[in-house]
């Protein structure tokens, strides 16, 4: 037990707080990315007599939940914050999470086995757009979130309806078999998900949501791609992120069509 330190659930009031954690850690993280996961999911926080010392953040799915925005502060590491944090969310279900580098040791200490990785492009789209999508609308929310579920392998028709409502900053394209949105990141824009038939496909649907978007990033696991954007000019960061589950073999669905996540923390 740590003394001192409380553990209660996060709510939309706490969240400059949370903004102090991601600035000590250097995260990119929105005030508005972080009201859209607790609108999504609980998030819990360690506090003690002045503070918020730390927070791990759930999305809860019927096949699993992905974990995120697990984030210690640099002045109070060492002291198990983050293992009692995640203890209080591994026993619901089976989960998944992108790990970066410095969390990867504890997870897998908590059992977290890899099952996959991602790469981090960043760079601006120079080419016309090809033309292959349209502009979604919140009528097509049944539609995506069902395209999402065959793909993604996570049932989230919440997450859709949010991302097709006209008055989020979030932009949603499709085509006949295909979904591609974008969020904004502090830099610019971060597409995610990308799904979409073949390789090929993503890169069509990349150049039309990318062209004329400014400073663009995509984290992917597929090497098509990252061809592709390498030859447009964009700069591959180190590092990258593990995709690791906890009390499942793997995650849920056909991957083979899932060519960037909703995000890093939604899966």
């Amino acid at each position: 037990m740590l003394r001192g330190v409380e553990i209660r659930r996060l709510g939309v009031d706490d969240i400059p707080e949370c903004m102090k954690l991601i600035t000590d850690r250097g995260w990119s993280w929105t005030p508005a990315q972080w009201e859209m996961m607790l609108a999504l999911g609980p998030g819990f926080g360690a506090f003690d007599s002045s503070e918020l010392l730390g927070t791990a953040l759930t999305t809860p799915y019927p096949e699993m939940q992905a974990i995120s925005g697990v984030l210690v502060a640099s002045w109070a590491g060492r002291r198990g914050i983050g293992t009692r944090l995640m203890s209080n969310i591994l026993d619901i279900s089976p989960s998944t999470l992108y790990a970066t580098a410095m969390g990867e040791p504890m997870y897998e200490r908590l059992g977290f086995h890899p099952v996959g990785a991602t790469t981090d492009f960043h760079g601006v789209f120079t080419d016309a757009a090809p033309g292959v999508t349209r502009h979604a609308t919140p009528a097509d929310a049944v539609l995506l979130a069902e395209l999402d579920r065959e793909v993604s392998g996570y049932t989230r028709p919440v997450l859709w309806e949010r991302l097709l409502d006209p008055s989020t900053p979030y932009e949603v394209r499709m085509s006949d078999s295909g979904v591609i949105a974008t969020r904004p990141n502090p830099d610019g824009v971060t597409i995610g998900p990308l799904i979409a038939p073949s390789a090929s496909a993503a890169c069509e649907m990349i150049a039309d949501m990318a062209s004329g978007a400014g400073r663009v990033r995509v984290d992917t696991d597929n090497a098509d791609v990252s061809t592709f954007l390498l030859g447009q000019g964009f700069e591959q960061r180190t590092g990258g992120c593990k995709l690791m589950v906890h009390g499942a073999a793997d995650v849920p669905g056909d991957r083979s069509r899932y060519f960037a996540p909703a995000s890093h923390a939604l899966g």
